[in-house]
């Protein structure tokens, strides 16, 4: 039998999805201009870093993320790690995984392309 092979993007306990740049949702916080978010997952964020706002690791922040429907989930966590990317926030109270389905199939519809080319399978060698 032949192995399946497995997308290294995703060997996580919670599925991540990622945002193309025209739709990521805002993560609002008080008394600040929201952050861009870039993946969520029932347990983390990746928001934008802004350079008037340095998050420290460890820091604890909360907020709401409003979807693309407009609905929204506040949200409370902890900043774990900044990388090229921006900062990883891990969630104590998290998003619901009836939003994460709902923007997989938001974002699958909507930018079908952008959708698969995230979710291929790694070409073998």
């Amino acid at each position: 039998m032949a192995a399946v092979e497995e997308n290294p993007k995703q060997r996580r306990r919670f599925f991540r999805l990622s945002y193309p740049t025209t739709s990521r949702p805002p993560f609002r916080t008080s008394g600040t201009n929201p952050y861009k978010v870039l993946e969520i997952a029932e347990n983390s964020l990746l928001i934008e870093q802004k350079p008037d706002r340095m998050l420290r690791k460890g820091e604890i922040i909360a907020g709401e993320v409003v979807f693309h429907d407009m609905a929204s989930e506040h949200v409370v966590g902890e900043v774990f790690r900044h990388d090229d990317r921006g900062v990883v926030i891990l969630l104590s109270k998290g998003i619901s995984l009836r939003h994460v389905i709902s923007e997989q199939v938001y974002i699958k519809s909507k930018y079908p392309l952008f959708f698969a080319s995230l979710y291929q399978p790694e070409p073998s060698h």
